[in-house]
């Protein structure tokens, strides 16, 4: 190349190499046919592949390639990195793809109002969705509480209509089977249903726990990031997935995903481990029968 080069009497800086097209060649380093165990073992890839397929077939489950890279290692102990997940996934059609939107707003967060709570279970988010229920052809309301360190949720209400004293209900079942720091905040927006004078009242002479509730400004769904995620999950993984014919079959799939979130699906907010084992790393053990009231590990706020 440097001799037809110099016969064209053209610099080498002006020509850039270009492979040739079609080849049939992969890009970069050639995958490997087995992964290492951390003990040392080869395990084969298509071991592998069909492990991938097994957990992204579960109900409830959407990982891309990073959870499942934390997925592998902690229930197969491959040592594996994400590049080479990434490739096995891609290579057999596995890989998460979101759809692709036309326009995307950017928003900007007000970062002294995110929560950062010390203590598990001292700061707590809650909303409402919707949720569509098809043979009925309505809406469904499905109020939730979601912890912001841990994010265990605590607790969801179902019901076609969701008022104050649903929302009373529920966090009187949840101070009666969680033992909570003695102070805690709990957040929310400005729906009709949490600033009623029946639920600030409730908060603001609530004692054992003392609790603190506050508002997100109007239109700012990123100072409720928590919960607003929680949502957006259950969006991609059961409102695009199931159509419901009554309100019993939603309530039981949400039951079902309800335990999938807090003790299987993998969190990157929390060192990539599901909400069970986060907090079991600390003493504060889920299994445990809440009707026990044995919550009696998370820390009380001094």
């Amino acid at each position: 190349m440097v001799e037809i080069l110099e016969v064209l009497a053209l610099p080498k800086s002006t020509f850039y190499y270009k492979p040739i097209q079609n080849s049939g060649k992969q890009k970069g380093r050639t995958l490997s046919d087995f992964t290492k165990t951390t003990d040392g073992q080869l395990v084969a890839n298509q071991k592998v592949i069909n492990e991938i397929k097994e957990l992204l077939a579960q109900e409830f489950v959407d990982y891309g390639y990073l959870k499942v890279t934390h997925y592998l290692r902690q229930e197969f102990n491959y040592v594996i990195n994400p590049k080479k997940v990434y490739n096995i996934m891609k290579m057999n059609n596995l890989l998460n793809v979101q759809p692709v939107h036309s326009s995307k707003i950017k928003r900007e967060w007000v970062k002294d109002l995110v929560p950062k709570p010390d203590l598990d279970f001292s700061y707590l988010e809650f909303d409402i969705k919707y949720f569509y229920v098809h043979k009925k052809r309505r809406n469904a309301l499905v109020l939730t509480v979601i912890d912001v360190k841990s994010r265990w949720v605590l607790g969801q209400f179902t019901a076609w209509k969701i008022n104050e004293k649903h929302v009373k209900q529920l966090f009187e079942e949840i101070f009666s089977q969680y033992e909570l720091p003695e102070k805690i905040y709990v957040r929310n927006d400005n729906g009709s249903q949490f600033v009623a004078h029946t639920i600030q009242k409730y908060f603001a002479d609530k004692k054992n726990p003392t609790v603190v509730q506050e508002f997100t400004k109007p239109a700012t769904p990123e100072q409720n990031a928590h919960i607003e995620s929680y949502h957006s999950i259950t969006e991609r993984v059961i409102c695009q997935r199931y159509q419901f014919d009554d309100l019993k079959e939603l309530k039981d799939t949400l039951e079902r995903f309800r335990y999938f979130y807090n003790f299987k699906r993998i969190h990157s907010g929390i060192e990539y481990k599901n909400p069970f084992k986060y907090l079991l790393q600390k003493g504060i053990d889920m299994s445990i029968d809440p009707s026990e009231k044995s919550y009696n590990c998370i820390l009380k706020a001094s």
